[in-house]
C-alpha cells in the first residue's frame, strides 16, 4: 500500500531534486553532464567540456586529466571487461602491461592497477567535477557504454562505477543515448542509422522511433576501432617522413597529430610550423581509408541486420569526434544518399542522451518515452549431442525474459548441468560458453519425465540472470552470469558474420544432431528395457534380432548420414514391435492378477 506525505500548507513542499547525471565513459575522453528541465549542463574542467580520459602518477597520487608527467595511462576502456590470454590482439602503444594474474594490469608509478580501478578513478574524478559546480554530491547516474560491450565488459563497467560510490541507474550504448537527445529535442520520427566514430570505439545502430518509443532494430561494431586508430596511423606517416621527428617523445608526437588531424576536418593541407610538417587531406584519407571502408561494410550489416530497406530509413546521425572528419561524411553520402543528421555537437550528445535518461529514471522529470535495447548476441544452453538451444535470440529488445522446458536422458537422473552459452551457431564447441551451475534434487523419473524450467532473464544494463527449476519441486537453482573470460573484438565481430555463412551447414548439422539424439535414445530405452524383462520375454533367437538391429543402428550413426540413420531407427522399431507389444500385455496381466473384476472394470 501506498502511504500519503502530509504537509503542513503553511509549509513549503519544495524537495530539493537529487544529483543524478549523464556520463560518456569514452576511451579518449569523458563528459559529464546534468539535464534539468529543458536545461542542459554540461560541466567542464580546466575549461573544456571533454575532459581527458588519461590517469596519471603524480607522486604516488592519481590525477585524471591532461598528462602532468611521463607515467601515463591512456584509452583503458580498451581493457575493460578483457583477461590475460585477450590482450594480445590489441595494440596498446606503449602501455606496461603485467599479465600475471587472470585480468591484465597496467604499470603506473611502479604499481599495478585493472582496468577496473582505473576507470573508477575517471569516473570519481567526473563526479567531483560536478560537485565543485552544484555543491552537491552526484547520487546517481546513467553510464554509457559503446553498443557492442559484452556482458563482462558491462560488469566490468558497473562494478566501476559502484567502486566510485555511483548508483548505476542505467548503463546504456553509446548510440542509443545519441537518439535519446535527437528523438527528444527534436521529437524525430522514423527509421535511424546511429553512426558512432569516437577515439577507441564504432558502433552502428538502426533504431526505429516513433510516439516516444525508442527501439534498436539491429546493432553492429568494433571495440577496438576509433580516432586513436587514425592518430597512430597518423603518428608512423611522420615518423617514416620526417626524421627530424625521431627526437620528439611519443606525447609529443601524439599531439602533433592529433592537431594535424583537427585542422584536416575544416582545410584541405595541415602544416605544423613549429615542426615543419605538413600533410594534405588525400595523404590523410588514404591513411585511413582500410578503417573508414571497414565501418561502412559494418553499417551495410547492420542494415541486414534490421530487415529494414535502405529507403525507408530516413537520417543517418553522426556521433563522436571521429565522424566529423571529411571522408566519413563523403563515404556515407556517396553509399547510402541519406541526409545526414549532424546538428547536435557529436562530441556532446552522448552524454546529452545520458543526462535526460538519468532526469527521467531519477524521478526528477517525468517524460513520456520509452527505451529498447536489443541483445548483440543470442542466449541459451547446451543441450545433449553438443548442441546450443537457444532461449532469447539476438536482437531481442531488452529488459526481456524467456524460458524453455528441458528434460532428462536417463532413467534415475537427479542431476543436470546447465551450460549457459552466447552466441549464433548450432555446435557448441563454436560459441562462448558464460558460466555453468548444476541443479540438482531432480526427482528420480524415467527419461524424459521431468520436466525442467530453464529461465532467461536480461536486466536493462544487458547483464543476464539463469534459473532452472523442475516443475514437482519447489527447489530453484540460479546464477548471475559474470562470465570467465571477455570475448576478443575478432571473435564478437566473427560470430554473427560467420552464423550467417555457415547458415545451411549448420541446419544439417543440428539435423543430424538430432536424429542421433533420437537414435540413441531409442537405443538406450531398448537396451534399458532388456535388463529388466528381455530373458522373460524373449527367445534366444528374438534376443539376437533384436540385439543385431541395434548394432546395425550403432553403425549407422558412425556414417553421418541422416537418412541411414533414419531407417536404421525405423527398423529398430519395427524390429521391436512384438517386444513392446509384449511388454504392454505382460504389464496388464500384472495389473488383473489376482483382482475381481468389478475392481477392474
Amino acid at each position: 500500500m501506498a502511504l500519503i506525505q502530509i504537509s503542513d500548507p503553511e509549509k513549503s513542499t519544495e524537495i530539493e531534486k537529487k544529483l543524478s547525471v549523464g556520463i560518456d565513459l569514452g576511451t579518449t575522453h569523458s563528459l559529464i553532464a546534468k539535464r534539468d528541465g529543458k536545461n542542459l549542463t554540461i560541466f567542464k574542467d580546466n575549461n573544456t567540456i571533454l575532459i581527458p580520459s588519461i590517469i596519471s602518477d603524480v607522486n604516488g597520487k592519481l590525477i585524471v586529466g591532461n598528462s602532468v608527467s611521463d607515467d601515463s595511462v591512456k584509452s583503458i576502456k580498451r581493457l575493460v571487461g578483457l583477461t590475460s590470454k585477450d590482450i594480445h590482439t590489441i595494440n596498446f602503444d606503449n602501455l606496461q602491461i603485467n599479465t600475471d594474474q587472470d585480468l591484465p594490469r597496467v604499470i603506473l608509478g611502479g604499481k599495478k592497477y585493472n582496468a577496473i580501478e582505473l576507470s573508477s578513478r575517471i569516473l570519481s574524478h567526473l563526479c567531483e567535477i560536478a560537485k565543485n559546480h552544484e555543491n552537491n554530491f552526484v547520487q546517481s547516474a546513467v553510464i554509457t557504454v559503446p553498443a557492442y560491450f559484452n556482458d563482462m565488459q558491462r560488469q566490468a563497467t558497473k562494478l566501476a562505477a559502484e567502486m566510485a560510490n555511483i548508483e548505476v541507474l542505467r548503463l546504456i550504448s553509446e548510440p542509443t543515448a545519441a537518439a535519446i537527445a535527437y528523438g527528444i529535442d527534436d521529437n524525430q520520427t522514423g527509421n535511424f542509422i546511429v553512426y558512432d566514430l569516437g577515439g577507441g570505439t564504432f558502433d552502428v545502430s538502426i533504431l526505429s522511433i516513433e510516439k516516444g518509443v525508442f527501439k534498436v532494430l539491429s546493432t553492429k561494431g568494433d571495440t577496438h576501432l576509433g580516432g586513436d586508430d587514425f592518430d597512430r596511423f597518423l603518428v608512423e606517416y611522420l615518423r617514416d617522413k620526417y626524421p627530424q621527428l625521431s627526437k620528439l617523445d611519443i606525447n609529443e608526437l601524439y599531439n602533433l597529430a592529433k592537431f594535424l588531424k583537427h585542422e584536416l576536418s575544416e582545410k584541405n593541407t595541415a602544416i605544423s610550423e613549429k615542426h615543419n610538417v605538413s600533410i594534405n587531406l588525400k595523404e590523410f584519407n588514404h591513411l585511413i581509408n582500410s578503417s573508414v571502408e571497414k565501418t561502412i561494410a559494418l553499417v551495410d550489416e547492420a542494415i541486414i541486420d534490421s530487415s529494414i530497406n535502405i529507403n525507408d530509413i530516413k537520417n543517418i546521425i553522426l556521433v563522436g569526434g571521429s565522424s566529423r572528419l571529411t571522408t566519413v561524411k563523403m563515404k556515407l553520402n556517396e553509399k547510402y544518399n541519406i541526409e545526414i543528421l549532424d546538428h547536435l555537437n557529436p562530441d556532446t550528445v552522448v552524454a546529452e542522451g545520458a543526462a535526460i535518461q538519468a532526469e527521467v529514471l531519477s524521478g526528477n522529470n517525468r517524460d513520456d518515452f520509452l527505451l529498447l535495447d536489443v541483445l548483440p548476441l543470442s542466449l541459451g544452453i547446451e543441450t545433449y549431442g553438443g548442441l546450443s538451444e537457444k532461449v532469447i535470440h539476438r536482437n531481442t529488445p531488452i529488459p526481456a525474459s524467456s524460458n524453455k522446458t528441458f528434460t532428462t536422458f536417463k532413467d534415475g537422473q537427479t542431476k543436470m548441468m546447465i551450460n549457459i552459452v552466447q552466441g549464433e551457431r548450432e555446435d557448441i564447441s563454436e560459441c562462448i560458453s558464460l558460466g555453468q551451475f548444476i541443479l540438482s534434487d531432480i526427482p528420480s523419473l524415467v527419461a524424459g519425465a521431468a520436466r525442467i524450467i530453464v529461465r532467461f532473464q536480461v536486466d536493462a544494463d544487458g547483464l543476464l540472470t539463469v534459473s532452472a527449476k523442475e516443475e514437482t519441486i519447489n527447489k530453484e537453482t540460479s546464477i548471475e552470469v559474470k562470465p570467465s573470460h571477455g570475448l576478443s573484438p575478432e571473435l564478437i565481430q566473427n560470430m554473427i558474420s560467420t552464423s550467417n555463412n555457415m547458415a545451411e551447414d549448420d541446419k544439417n548439422f543440428r539435423a543430424l544432431k538430432e536424429s542421433i539424439v533420437e537414435a540413441e535414445r531409442a537405443m538406450y530405452a531398448i537396451q534399458e528395457a532388456l535388463k529388466i524383462d528381455g530373458d522373460e520375454l524373449l527367445s534366444s533367437s528374438e534376443l539376437d534380432l533384436i540385439e543385431q538391429s541395434i548394432s546395425t543402428l550403432q553403425d549407422a550413426i558412425l556414417t553421418n548420414s541422416i537418412d541411414v540413420i533414419k531407417l536404421a531407427n525405423v527398423e529398430l522399431e519395427n524390429t521391436c514391435e512384438f517386444y513392446v507389444e509384449r511388454r504392454m500385455n505382460n504389464s496388464i496381466k500384472s495389473l488383473i492378477t489376482g483382482k475381481d473384476i468389478n475392481d477392474i472394470m
